[in-house]
């Protein structure tokens, strides 16, 4: 899934943890305590768009520094990690972990047939 970050940049969340996972001497650096909800917010990796920023590959973002975009993003996204995560994006945009991904966050993959059933 594309997401947009409140930092200016777009980027596809590749992992989670619950709770910020970092140092405290990081959190410090990132002033994770000036954040509405702290340290404890899911934190997310996320690849972000080289095109974006060609210097920031991954970052490691709060939750509320994340918005989903309104409609479906289908513009191009170039990360030369995607290709190792992901087999692509499905109709609607959002991008197909690989399988590894999946077990690791259980998360199931929904797909929609390729030919509905015809209605007889």
């Amino acid at each position: 899934m594309s997401v947009c970050s409140v930092l200016g940049y777009r980027a596809v969340v590749c992992g989670m943890d619950p709770v910020c996972c970092e140092s405290s001497s990081w959190m410090e650096v990132a002033q994770v305590q000036k954040l509405a909800r702290g340290p404890n917010q899911p934190f997310y990796q996320v690849l972000v768009d080289v095109y974006d920023d060609p210097n920031l590959m991954v970052a490691y973002v709060a939750e509320e520094n994340l918005a989903s975009p309104d409609k479906p993003d289908l513009g191009r996204f170039d990360h030369p990690y995607a290709s190792f995560l992901f087999y692509g994006r499905d109709a609607a945009g959002d991008f197909i972990p690989i399988k590894q991904l999946r077990e690791k966050y259980n998360r199931p993959r929904h797909e929609l047939p390729m030919d509905p059933p015809e209605d007889s």
